[in-house]
């Protein structure tokens, strides 16, 4: 278990005094934003002066040192490094400018990243004070992203958008293409339209010939920070052989980000390492929508995880991190100073949190509970995630335990760790994924409720996907505001146990083995029109065990009564059928109590004022 504290006052009267604090209230270890530019004033010349006198004190306070290591932002590199022939700085799209921050895919740099991790090494291995080491890959903070708003405005161009602009960007983006598509004919076919051959340049959104385009775009856009990300924690391996490596990342896989949560851990767990999360606020929940995609492609591939604030905390907040990670099972958590220690060295009402983390915190296993499709594609197509993909989210979360996964941990082969997946606002995926996901229902025994119909990237409709609950190609969604009553068989109890309630939708002409479980009452005319048969929940059962369960009424995670279209709390009643049909133990989350969860045998309770169960 590693507590990592940062920001802690160097240089002040009261620093000795701050690190026998921060040794009390359990922390292991200080990080320090460590620049190549201190670090290398002089080309070829290391000096050790800037960080030593801190590191001996970390090191007197029976603590350890994290250095941070930055050396791609323009505030990080040295003087001679900005002005040498070989450095190459990001160019926008936007502006056709050039940035001082360093361009990733410039070979050149990659060298010297090598020698100063080496020279860290060899300086500080023989110290026996390192906890972990964690790269500074780019991003504004260092972060495995590109720049988002970039520091200090009008220093240097920067803003937020996309960075690929350069020759060296040009360059890779188009061998990507040709490697994707060899002959002319398949890319013009792919992407619906004629680019002549040697045109291959990143193009702006609005200038994509189709949704294809513009996800390989992003594909190549994200598989180029994994890349540079891997090389840098390969090397990290390489150098720091059994140290803790730590990829800083943050966001929430915008495009422009060039961010692929699941290829980072994936890259992190192949090389021994980890992913910082920076992320984190003041709520359970929002801190949960925001982290736990990369907590569950970390659990998948093997990699541990830690979380970092995005700014100030509440002592409410520094307890709902707690909380969350040792939910969890992380191995890392890390605080900023001032969020739980005042300037004078005297710990904050948050700091009393702290006390509960080594009781409850630590890496270990957790729950998968219920997989809930995390719609990765949607994000890069629309540039970020449907609300009502937290909503629904943050709802399942509070019933049960549940593990996003997104198109990449399904490929990789995530849906055999579940019972139950949610599809909720996945409006557009990869063909490939629904077939996956279809074959998973008809083959595996897999339990899908959606809530929404997807179609691929070229807005077509995956019969496969659409067979899982019986709508066939000829099935009609058919509108008309009529009441629905539940019709649900015994295993479906929950549901059958509704009110009746109004909607303004249903199926109809459905496979002959689809079932309603929710549905009109055929009625006479009115007219000269009638009420037929039609099903706002149904499902279909396969051979295998699985069954698809398809729901098109009104969901409303936060009850209304004054809603115009009240869900009675359907989403709720089919969640406890299903939780009982997969062999998931509900939360059971009681009147007062902000999120419960299940760790080592024991079920631990936040609460706005305290950590209970511990």
């Amino acid at each position: 278990m590693e507590v990592v504290v940062c920001g802690v006052p160097f240089g002040e009267p009261c620093a000795e005094e701050a690190l026998r604090q921060v040794k009390a209230h359990g922390f292991t270890s200080v990080q320090i934003y460590t620049f190549w530019k201190d670090l290398e004033p002089r080309e070829g010349r290391f000096d050790w002066s800037a960080y030593d006198p801190q590191v001996e004190m970390i090191r007197r306070a029976g603590l350890r040192y994290v250095p941070f290591l930055l050396m791609g932002p323009k505030y990080a590199a040295p003087a001679w490094w900005l002005a040498h022939p070989d450095h190459v700085g990001l160019v926008c799209m936007e502006h056709g400018k050039e940035s001082p921050i360093e361009s990733i895919w410039n070979p050149a740099f990659r060298p010297r990243i090598t020698r100063t991790l080496e020279a860290i090494a060899e300086h500080y291995g023989p110290w026996d004070v390192l906890e972990s080491i964690q790269p500074g890959i780019c991003g504004d903070y260092g972060e495995a992203i590109f720049p988002v708003t970039g520091n200090w405005p009008g220093d240097y161009h920067t803003h937020g958008g996309f960075w690929c602009g350069g020759e060296d960007a040009e360059s890779s983006f188009a061998a990507f293409v040709k490697a994707k598509y060899p002959h002319r004919g398949d890319r013009n076919g792919a992407w619906d339209s004629f680019w002549p051959f040697e045109e291959y340049g990143p193009f702006r959104r609005h200038r994509a010939p189709n949704n294809q385009a513009w996800l390989d775009q992003v594909d190549w856009y994200r598989a180029s920070m994994t890349e540079y990300s891997e090389f840098w924690m390969a090397e990290c391996r390489r150098i720091f052989t059994d140290l803790p490596c730590y990829l800083c990342t943050g966001g929430m896989e915008e495009p422009h980000h060039g961010s692929s949560f699941a290829s980072q851990a994936r890259i992190a767990a192949a090389h021994g390492g980890g992913i910082r999360l920076t992320n984190e606020g003041n709520r359970f929940y929002g801190n949960f929508c925001v982290t736990a995609y990369t907590w569950s492609a970390c659990r998948h591939y093997g990699a541990y995880l830690g979380l970092e604030p995005v700014g100030p905390m509440t002592e409410k907040g520094v307890r709902a991190r707690v909380f969350g990670s040792a939910a969890y099972g992380n191995r890392q958590i890390f605080h900023y100073y001032g969020n739980v220690f005042g300037p004078d060295a005297t710990p904050l009402p948050a700091a009393r949190a702290l006390a509960d983390y080594p009781a409850i915190g630590g890496q270990r296993a957790a729950e998968d509970g219920i997989g809930f499709f995390w719609p990765c594609d949607r994000v890069a197509l629309a540039g970020g995630m449907p609300a009502d993909v937290d909503r629904a989210l943050t709802f399942v979360r509070s019933e049960a335990p549940v593990s996003p996964i997104g198109e990449e941990l399904i490929r990789d082969g995530a849906l055999s760790r579940f019972r139950c997946l949610v599809m909720v606002g996945a409006d557009i995926v990869r063909r490939p994924i629904l077939q996956a996901i279809a074959r998973w229902v008809k083959e595996d025994g897999g339990l899908l409720l959606c809530a929404c119909r997807p179609v691929d990237v070229a807005n077509k409709p995956v019969a496969e996907f659409d067979a899982c609950f019986g709508i066939l190609p000829d099935s009609e969604e058919a509108c008309g505001i009529t009441e629905y009553r539940p019709t649900a068989p015994a295993d479906f109890a929950a549901v059958a146990a509704l009110a009746p309630f109004y909607t303004g939708a249903g199926w109809m002409d459905l496979h002959a083995e689809a079932e309603g479980l929710i549905c009109t009452t055929p009625s006479g005319n009115y007219s000269g029109t009638r009420t037929l048969k039609t099903a706002c929940l149904f499902r279909r059962k396969w051979p295998s065990g699985g069954q698809g369960i398809y729901y098109c009424g009104p969901m409303n995670f936060s009850p209304d009564p004054e809603d115009l279209f009240t869900d009675p709390g359907v989403i709720r009643a089919v969640l406890a059928d299903l939780c009982r049909l997969s062999g998931t133990d509900p939360l059971g989350l009681q009147p007062g109590e902000v999120a419960r969860a299940r760790v080592d045998g024991r079920t631990l309770v936040l609460t706005d004022e305290a950590i209970t169960g511990a």
